[in-house]
């Protein structure tokens, strides 16, 4: 699984650490999408060093949910993508956001906007798959 020399790879999501809350309204409408598809189609963006999530915290979320013990996803750098505040009263950089994930500081829910320097690829794995021990 590759996109443009990114490839996709599956994580145990216990390794993985959020740095945003979210909202469960949201978390609830990725579940129903992933249950009625039976399928995971988008990766979760994560910094590559620390695990920290920069885009994917609701799939996250559901992720957990479902008991799945590993799920797909993107390793990547703040050397190439940027990050932005979404919220007033706050600044954000990858070390801040990184620091706040291993001190389980969670930001409010979409208070960072992550800049990828091109689109993130999807992706059609069976729930199945994400199930099948040996992470």
């Amino acid at each position: 699984m590759h996109h443009d020399n990114w490839p996709i790879v599956l994580i145990a999501t216990s390794r993985i650490l959020p740095n945003e809350e979210h909202e469960e309204t949201r978390v609830l409408e990725v579940l129903k999408s992933i249950e009625r598809s039976g399928r995971w189609t988008a990766p979760i963006v994560l910094e590559r060093a620390s695990l920290a999530v920069m885009d994917g915290h609701h799939r996250l979320a559901a992720a957990r949910r479902l008991s799945l013990p590993r799920v797909p996803c993107l390793l990547l750098d703040y050397a190439q993508v940027g990050v932005v505040a979404r919220r007033p009263g706050y600044r954000v950089d990858g070390e801040q956001i990184v620091a706040r994930s291993r001190e389980g500081m969670l930001y409010p829910p979409k208070t960072t906007r992550h800049i990828f320097p091109q689109a993130l690829p999807a992706c059609s794995i069976e729930l199945e798959a994400l199930v099948v021990s040996g992470s």
